[in-house]
């Protein structure tokens, strides 16, 4: 169950404040994803199957759920981080959106960026 955050931080997303059965259910879905592949492109694929997508809202890393466009959590929240990934899978191809603070899109394949 999903539970608002009481005090908005403007300086951010702020991270969804999960019950622990569910953080826990949500990790042991998430985790081994982000452990087990081995390219951005195999990671962006596997969310996608999972109906969640990948990408920098205020500047943080973030999980987005599909369906309703809503951030789901960071890499804190499963205990990683961008060095981690960076090390293991290269840096990401992130495609910025403007009009937005810091927001962008990771991109399965470069060849999106002469599309987008």
């Amino acid at each position: 169950m999903l539970h608002s955050n009481p005090v908005p931080n403007p300086s951010g997303p702020q991270p969804a404040v999960w019950d622990c059965e569910t953080a826990i259910l949500l990790r042991s879905i998430l985790l081994p994803i982000f452990n087990r592949v081995s390219s951005w492109t195999a990671l962006i694929d596997e969310m996608q199957a999972k109906e969640y997508s990948l990408a920098f809202r205020g500047g943080t890393f973030s999980i987005i759920d599909d369906r309703n466009g809503q951030r789901l959590c960071g890499l804190r929240f499963l205990g990683l981080s961008m060095q981690e990934l960076v090390a293991r899978m290269g840096r990401p191809k992130v495609v910025v959106r403007s009009g937005r603070h810091a927001n962008g899109e990771l991109l399965r394949d470069p060849s999106e960026l002469s599309r987008n």
